[in-house]
């Protein structure tokens, strides 16, 4: 009988163990768009509201792509029991380094919006739209160099009322500058504390 009593502990603590890996997942991912939202360009908040998650069973879940601030985007948080968040987990290769959530920008504009692409920009506005982007609005006194280039170049082509509301490279900073990293391990110290 004590036996059996440890048994289903430990089976109940395991399952509780890989309930909580997968929300701190799922956290993880949530809080990392909000960052992204963030740190990324406002203008209009069209990019902003944007984001999309796509989970380990092809869930997806994304914003709106309107204008105005930046909406939080919400995975679902089904009450897993232990038993399915170790197949999910399991499925999805969770222990061996695969991913699994998928953080994407939707927006027609996203590749230019985070750097990686060159365009020729032009406000739709004399100013930003969003209270973000206003709060974030650098402005260079000249005009963008002439022909294509990135988002974040707004001198070298004279005088003119170039300006950004994100700073150079702030997607790959993000990634790469231990932002990302931190975000996750955010979650799972939350996750281990309720342990």
């Amino acid at each position: 009988m004590i036996f059996k009593k440890a048994k289903d502990l430990i089976e109940r603590l395991d399952q509780d163990v890989s309930s909580l890996a997968l929300l701190s997942t799922i956290k993880a991912a949530e809080r990392t768009v909000q960052e992204l939202q963030q740190e990324g360009p406002s203008w209009t908040g069209r990019f902003s509201n944007s984001w999309e998650i796509n989970g380990p069973q092809g869930q997806q879940v994304k914003g709106n792509g309107q204008p105005g601030e930046p909406r939080r985007v919400s995975f679902p948080k089904a009450p897993f029991t232990g038993q399915q968040a170790l197949r999910v987990l399991g499925r999805t290769g969770f222990t061996t380094n695969k991913v699994v959530f998928k953080i994407d920008n939707f927006s027609p504009w996203a590749a230019y919006a985070s750097d990686l692409a060159d365009g020729k920009f032009a406000p739709r506005s004399p100013e930003p739209q969003t209270q973000l982007g206003r709060s974030k609005w650098e402005r260079s006194g000249q005009a963008r160099p002439k022909g294509a280039h990135r988002r974040y170049q707004t001198s070298g082509g004279g005088a003119g009322n170039a300006s950004r509301t994100a700073k150079e490279n702030w997607l790959t900073d993000y990634i790469n500058g231990g932002r990302l990293d931190k975000a996750i391990q955010i979650e799972v110290d939350k996750m281990l504390r309720r342990l």
